[in-house]
Formats: C-alpha cells, sequence, structure tokens
C-alpha cells in the first residue's frame, strides 16, 4: 500500500484538473466517497465507507469531526512541504500534519494559521511510550488584524492512562490513553491522545484547534508514511 503521493509535479494543492483541484484528492475522494462532489447523487452519499474503498483509493487518509458535527470528515494527502503533510477533502477543507500534531487548518470555521512545538514531540515523531518527553511547548498561530498573526503559547504536560483497544474502521488496535493538559497566559485546554501501545504512534486524538474553532477528533486512517515518485 502507497500511503503516500504519487509524484512531485501532482502534488500542490493547486493542480492542473477539475478546476485547478488535485487531482490525486479528486481521484481519492471518488473512490472512497462516490457522489460526494456531485450533491445531486443523495443515495451514494449516504453509502457506508469501508476499509475495502480506502485500500482501493491508495492514498494516505485521515478522518477528523468538530465536536457539533453529526458525520467526520475524511481527508487524502495532498502535499507534503518538508514533512508538513496537508490532506484535503472533496470541499476543499484542508488540515495540516506534522506527524500526528495538526499544525493548520482551513475551511472548519476558524482557521489555525500555523502551529510549533519543542523537540522531540512524541506526536511529530514516533517515540516508544516509555521514552516519551515529561511536556512540550506548543506555539499556535491564530488570524489578527496585523501582519503577524496572532501567537499564544503553551507549557503541555503529558499524563498516562490506561492500556485499551479501540477500532478504527474496522482495524483494532491496542494502546495508552495519553492526557496532555496545556497552560498559557490566556487559557488553557487538554488534548486527548491514543497512542500505540508499543510504537506510540498516536492513531486518534482530540485535539484543540483554538478558542473559536474548539476540539477535532482525528483519527488517522491510512499514515502517510513518505513521498513516492
Amino acid at each position: 500500500m502507497r500511503r503516500a503521493l504519487i509524484a512531485a509535479a501532482a502534488l500542490a494543492l493547486a493542480g492542473c484538473s477539475d478546476g485547478g483541484f488535485n487531482p490525486i484528492v479528486v481521484a481519492a475522494v471518488e473512490e472512497v466517497l462516490p457522489g460526494e462532489r456531485a450533491p445531486e447523487a443523495d443515495a451514494a452519499q449516504g453509502a457506508p465507507i469501508t476499509r475495502e474503498a480506502i485500500t482501493r483509493a491508495d492514498v494516505a487518509t485521515i478522518r477528523a469531526r468538530l465536536i457539533d458535527d453529526p458525520r467526520p470528515t475524511y481527508l487524502f494527502a495532498a502535499s507534503d512541504n518538508g514533512g508538513y503533510v496537508t490532506f484535503a477533502s472533496g470541499i476543499r477543507q484542508t488540515i495540516t500534519l506534522r506527524g500526528s500534531w495538526i499544525t493548520g487548518s482551513r475551511g472548519l470555521g476558524w482557521d489555525l494559521l500555523s502551529a510549533l512545538s519543542s523537540r522531540p514531540d512524541p506526536l511529530v515523531q514516533t517515540i516508544p511510550p516509555a521514552q516519551w518527553p515529561a511536556s512540550v511547548e506548543r506555539s499556535y498561530e491564530f488570524p489578527a488584524f496585523a501582519p503577524q498573526g496572532r501567537i499564544e503559547t503553551f507549557e503541555c504536560r503529558f499524563a498516562f492512562g490506561a492500556i485499551k483497544e479501540i477500532v478504527i474502521l474496522q482495524v483494532r488496535y491496542r494502546g495508552v490513553e495519553v492526557t496532555e493538559t496545556c497552560e498559557g497566559e490566556a487559557r488553557s485546554f487538554e488534548n486527548l491522545h491514543f497512542a500505540d501501545a508499543t510504537t506510540g504512534f498516536v492513531w486518534r486524538s482530540l485535539q484543540w484547534l483554538g478558542p473559536q474553532q474548539g476540539m477535532i477528533d482525528l483519527e488517522m486512517i491510512l499514515p502517510y508514511t513518505g513521498r513516492r515518485s
């Protein structure tokens, strides 16, 4: 399974087909979500998504749901900019990840412009749970009426919970629950993660996107494993 992008020339979100939309994303959406970009296809829109359809699409895939949304959105890997991988939906919503950490979002409501963290960050690089650092520093950039966005910085501490199993689109994973408590000058928040019990890879998390946007539930359906020519 590829779980990557096809060729550098085809990666930019401003692709060369379908009115400028990335042809990789278009093909993946049509395979996994037939009719998603054609509202008149009501019957197709209601069809359940299967692991088989994701495998056929052969593109790295995530599933995301804002807390107030009734159903999740599937997004597909569209570009890789030095390890910042942008995933796009059929209606041009985007989420940018470094590893399993969300560093940017567009079209979900309130944009997250960018985000940076200290190293090592177990959401960015896979680290076995026993080797996770006690804390990381996270900085988020939000829109503002200024040349640079508004930046908020937080000290985030990890606490490990129970070992459990979860199922993500018909695949079962065994991992540890991790609470990430983040405190800043103006506010605080809490992220929740499900990290693989052996490798530490974060398969699912509830992550904060900002004071207006709130939390988003992120699942790694097929992780991005690198660019392929």
